[in-house]
């Protein structure tokens, strides 16, 4: 069996409830956003089988059809849902206030 190396594979690591709650906002919408950027399911993939049984082994979140990619997504989404949500307002305001901050 050849040794696979688990750093170049597109995968998540599972967290607790409790680590996602001390989380900034920007960090859990990072792993939101690994979350939905990992291939939907294993027989799509390009994936050895191997490759596959090393990631399971090692208790990663590889593939969206599957049990801990959906608690996964679940628990981010529950906890960005108890955020406060600050609007970004529109593109032509961030602009000039950024031009504004530069011109002091």
């Amino acid at each position: 069996m050849p040794t696979v190396n688990l750093d170049v594979l597109n995968t998540v690591k599972p967290m607790e409830v409790a680590d996602l709650k001390k989380l900034h906002t920007g960090s859990l919408l990072t792993r939101l956003k690994a979350l939905r950027g990992l291939q939907d399911r294993f027989e799509v993939s390009d994936w050895t089988a191997d490759e596959k049984n090393a990631v399971e082994t090692a208790g990663l979140i590889a593939f969206k059809k599957s049990e801990l990619w959906e608690m996964a997504f679940s628990d981010v989404k529950a906890e960005m849902s108890q955020r406060e949500h600050i609007p970004r307002g529109n593109k032509q305001k961030r602009q000039d206030s950024t031009r504004n901050k530069q011109n002091r």
